[in-house]
């Protein structure tokens, strides 16, 4: 139940060469990530719902009177 965001390289007991293999990766990700977002910025996200204006809408039945 090793989890390297939380527990770091020092939980690691006994030299468990899975968890030693899930932190190198843990790492790489990490750093990968890093490399990423100092290259392009993550833009931020808009989460506002839009709401179109009553002229902007859709007619759903153009063919009705």
């Amino acid at each position: 139940m090793f989890d390297p965001a939380a527990d770091g390289i020092g939980a690691i007991k006994g030299g468990c060469s899975r968890c030693l293999e899930l932190q190198a990766i843990f790492e790489s990700h990490s750093r990968t990530l890093q490399l990423m977002r100092g290259f392009a910025p993550i833009p931020a996200k808009n989460n506002k719902p839009t709401k179109p204006a009553p002229e902007e809408q859709q007619d759903l039945f153009p063919s009705l009177p």
